[in-house]
């Protein structure tokens, strides 16, 4: 890491050990399955999503591994979900809590659930840090390494630079889709017979 001191050890050692409390949240409430406390937007609903730069996400995802992966993330979610427009939910009493869904790049049938929670300029939540420094407040994805604090992982780092940056900006290269296509004409092909 550039910059890197003892300073920026202790802080990092201290995030790694606070507990992940969009995780407990999510645990204690089964958000994980109750639909019905959820409203369905697209990307366009959340326009109090803070704006930052990829210097705030790669602090927050300690490192660029995760950033770069964010693109491929995103486009395949696009097209799993058979639409063009990025689907989210928000938390009916809580402006400023999303839920997401992301297929496993692993696993094919494998969707994690993404939870971020984020400062709005309308928050009233009591609990909310209200750091101007901090836009995102917790975050928390049903993977296996989806609960830590000390960086992310890539489901949550592609909701959020997708969110947070990429729509922002004017030109964003996603991944060549003509390997994808190629595969995908050859899958239709009907398999030669030999007489």
């Amino acid at each position: 890491l550039q910059n890197a001191d003892p300073e920026l050890a202790r802080e990092m050692l201290q995030r790694s050990t606070t507990p992940n409390v969009v995780q407990a949240r999510v645990e204690v409430d089964n958000l994980r399955l109750r639909n019905a406390q959820w409203r369905r937007l697209n990307y366009c609903d959340v326009a109090d999503f803070p704006i930052f730069d990829l210097n705030y996400l790669k602090d927050l995802t300690v490192g660029i591994y995760q950033i770069n992966l964010a693109s491929s993330y995103i486009q395949d979610k696009l097209l799993r979900d058979n639409d063009e427009e990025f689907q989210l939910d928000q938390h009916f009493n809580e402006p400023g809590f999303l839920r997401i869904r992301l297929y496993s790049r692993f696993r094919n049938a494998t969707r994690h659930q993404i939870f971020i929670s984020y400062e709005t300029d309308n928050r009233d939540d009591e609990n909310a840090a209200h750091n101007p420094n901090e836009p995102i407040n917790g975050y928390y994805c049903t993977c296996q390494s989806g609960a830590r604090t000390l960086g992310t992982c890539a489901h949550v780092a592609s909701v959020l630079w997708y969110l947070g940056f990429a729509r922002h900006q004017e030109n964003i290269k996603y991944p060549d889709m003509s390997l994808l296509n190629t595969v995908l004409d050859a899958a239709d092909r009907e398999i030669p017979h030999n007489p």
